[in-house]
């Protein structure tokens, strides 16, 4: 049986997995660029799976996922604003997929994670690589074409705001008493 703290958590990432299928899903649909459609369904898909692969351990647990309206993307939201181009959309993702992936990969190595959950992090670490992946190839893209210091500065102003929004979470419970030694 899992504590409430991590039922708490778990729901927290499904959640996350969850807003990013749907923004990833409303990009798919909306882009004017033909070339994208394709990486962005899959990437809406697999935001969707990962969210689904969190309900499930969380319903494999003998839990049902808590409630969370108040996500990551979220937080970025309330800092950054709306995105007003693909690059920034791009930006966003890459700095947002690089702390997922260092996330995953701090609760995978906590001692005495549930196998469920191992199993369900790694997946998702692995999957996680390929979106940061796609992603980087279009903004070197854009850095080849339009040269490096736009997004330079993109990148700089989003780690910044991610730092502080991961201070932000760091410092809420559950997340502060649950990661003490690694956040």
């Amino acid at each position: 049986m899992m504590s409430d703290q991590e039922l708490y958590i778990l729901s927290y990432y499904r959640a996350c997995e969850l807003s990013g299928s749907i923004l990833f899903g409303k990009l798919a649909f909306h882009t004017t660029i033909g070339e994208y459609r394709i990486p962005l369904t899959e990437h809406c898909l697999e935001e969707a799976e990962h969210a689904w692969r969190w309900t499930k351990v969380i319903k494999d647990l003998g839990r049902i996922p808590v409630k969370v309206t108040e996500t990551y993307q979220t937080e970025y939201g309330k800092l950054f604003g709306m995105p007003e181009n693909t690059l920034e959309i791009f930006c966003l993702t890459q700095v947002f997929e690089k702390r997922t992936l260092n996330q995953f990969t701090k609760h995978l190595n906590l001692p005495d994670t549930n196998p469920l959950v191992k199993e369900a992090l790694q997946k998702m670490i692995d999957d996680e690589t390929g979106h940061i992946g796609w992603i980087r190839e279009e903004l070197d893209k854009y850095a080849r074409e339009n040269g490096q210091g736009k997004l330079d500065a993109i990148m700089q102003k989003l780690e910044k705001m991610d730092e502080e929004v991961y201070d932000k979470l760091s410092n809420t419970e559950p997340f502060k008493t649950y990661f003490k030694d690694l956040l």
